[in-house]
């Protein structure tokens, strides 16, 4: 896994039942950063002080969401409800069931969780720190 040219990493997620809705999960070590590079500005007031956040693009089946390489349980979830509810307006849903929300949502979620221990298990590889010294025997 090698980070993208915008300098993090990113993966697609397509809700097949739901209208193909896509979303492009991303973790950066500066999410404002990966934000301008990818959607051409930052969607967050300088005033806001947000350690994560989600985009969705007018009239398209499609959401950004960016997070830290260190998010929070909380984060993901909260980030990945605004998805959710974004989602089904997409395709109309009139009646939000509990299960229906509570069954993507924890996809969603367990989607996003895959790729940041993928991200991780890559960092700690190429982390010089976590890499044994060579000795020389003689």
């Amino acid at each position: 896994m090698k980070k993208t040219q915008h300098g993090d990493y990113a993966t697609w997620l397509t809700f097949n039942v739901l209208a193909r809705y896509q979303i492009r999960i991303i973790f950066s070590n500066d999410i404002r950063k990966s934000a301008i590079k990818r959607i051409g500005h930052n969607p967050i007031d300088k005033d806001t002080d947000a350690d994560a956040f989600v985009y969705h693009l007018r009239d398209m089946g499609m959401s950004y969401i960016f997070l830290p390489l260190d998010a929070t349980e909380h984060m993901v979830a909260h980030e990945a409800w605004h998805i959710v509810f974004r989602m089904f307006h997409y395709v109309h849903v009139q009646d939000m069931d509990d299960e229906m929300v509570a069954y993507h949502l924890g996809h969603l979620v367990e989607k996003i969780y895959e790729f940041k221990n993928k991200i991780q298990k890559q960092e700690v590889l190429n982390d010089p720190r976590t890499v044994p010294a060579k000795t020389s025997e003689g």
